[in-house]
């Protein structure tokens, strides 16, 4: 039903009775407004729910009226729903939206404060005299959530790097047919700097799709567009289409071989050597085409390299930037340093006297001599002492040598042999 799967068309447009509800005219607000916000809540949900499952993004009063069919009859409040959708900014007028958002604060000042204002009233007056049938919106919130899975979807290693909008669509995956809804994607995302758009001199509608040119940003906004990024895409294409020149005139010779083997096996020497001529022909265009290719890719390397150089010599600046701001703010300089070490190098002096004026006793130098000349006394004392010989007792140890010397024990002598006596004779 409309264009909508099954699944997803919700509960009250699967019900005959609150369709004819739905499909009714819209009663006025101040009689029954429950019912009036529910069918305009009703209403706004479905186009959103068509919108996102057939990837619209901008629609009509006519073709919403051409999907929205029942019997042959279409639902006589679409008019006042989008109204309603335009005063709660769910939908803007196609005109409006392409107009570039500014994104500096005067900028946005004099939009919000001067420009909204006249549109709005012009807007107003416009509507009241023309029905707006023949106007066309767009879905604000379809775009915003499409144009967040465009941005996703695009790898890495093509972020930060000048694409065609040929190029863009191939990485996407989408078809060129879908071209106007891509660009008001493309547009938002412009708008929210997601993106740098620039066209070429030579833009018009036949070659778009090369003139075209975006630069999708990484992690932050994106860089504009500048014609040294310009220069490099341009070189790029150009290389990328010798190269195929290249390709083709390679395979043309070949295949000049192969005609010129074919003729000599049947023995047509004139065709054989014509083919010979051609491929000779070929061979020179060829050389002509590798020459060409060689110089691009030297320029397209040398433009890269200034790329580089330009990038090292930002940094260069930016960090001779930071010094000079240290330098400034802290008060940093040869002279200053120089009274610090100096002042530095007194105290230390005045440190080191401190010290030794904590380490000096507070005894007089008196009684440190008188205490020292006793300790040395006492040393002296212990040692003469330790050196003084024993007692001499040697008169004593001679008189007990003469003693035990004439002292004499008469035992009776071993007999020779074991005597034979019993335990009883013993006894």
């Amino acid at each position: 039903m409309f264009n909508i799967p099954e699944n997803k068309l919700p509960e009250g447009f699967k019900d005959e009775s609150r369709l004819n509800v739905l499909f009714a005219p819209l009663r006025n607000k101040g009689v029954n407004a429950k019912d009036w916000e529910d069918k305009i809540a009703s209403w706004k949900s479905i186009i959103k729910i068509y919108c996102e499952s057939n990837n619209v993004y901008s629609f009509t009063l006519s073709s919403l009226n051409l999907v929205f069919i029942r019997h042959g009859r279409t639902p006589p409040c679409l008019g006042e729903v989008i109204s309603d959708m335009i005063q709660n900014h769910e939908v803007e007028v196609t005109e409006v939206f392409l107009k570039k958002t500014s994104h500096t604060w005067s900028g946005w000042l004099t939009d919000v404060v001067i420009k909204r204002p006249l549109a709005w009233s012009y807007n107003t007056m416009k509507k009241t005299i023309f029905p707006p049938k023949n106007s066309q919106y767009v879905h604000l919130e379809v775009v915003k959530n499409r144009s967040e899975e465009l941005l996703q979807s695009i790898p890495d290693n093509f972020k930060n790097k000048v694409l065609s909008l040929k190029e863009l669509l191939k990485v996407i995956k989408k078809e060129s047919g879908n071209l106007e809804n891509t660009k008001l994607l493309l547009h938002y995302l412009e708008n929210k700097q997601h993106i740098s758009v620039k066209l070429l001199p030579n833009h018009n509608l036949n070659n778009e799709l090369d003139t075209f040119l975006l630069k999708i940003g990484q992690t932050q906004a994106a860089s504009p567009i500048t014609d040294a990024d310009v220069a490099v895409h341009t070189l790029e294409q150009n290389a990328k289409m010798i190269l195929k020149h290249v390709e083709n005139l390679e395979d043309e010779i070949d295949s000049c071989i192969e005609d010129a083997k074919g003729h000599l096996r049947k023995k047509h020497k004139q065709l054989a050597k014509s083919c010979l001529v051609k491929k000779h022909q070929l061979e020179k265009q060829l050389d002509k085409k590798a020459s060409a290719l060689h110089n691009v890719q030297n320029c397209l390397e040398q433009l890269k390299g200034t790329h580089s150089n330009t990038h090292v010599w930002e940094a260069y600046k930016n960090a001779l930037d930071a010094f000079n701001t240290t330098y400034r703010e802290t008060g940093l300089d040869e002279d200053a340093i120089y009274d610090t070490m100096v002042k530095l190098d007194e105290a230390l002096d005045t440190n080191e006297d401190i010290q030794s004026a904590l380490a000096r006793s507070p005894m007089n130098d008196e009684d440190t001599t008188a205490l020292e000349q006793e300790l040395e006394d006492l040393l002296n004392a212990d040692i003469n002492d330790q050196d003084q010989p024993p007692n001499d007792d040697s008169g004593m140890s001679d008189d007990l040598d003469k003693r035990f010397g004439t002292l004499k024990i008469n035992l009776s002598e071993v007999p020779e042999s074991s005597p034979d006596v019993s335990v009883q004779e013993a006894i």
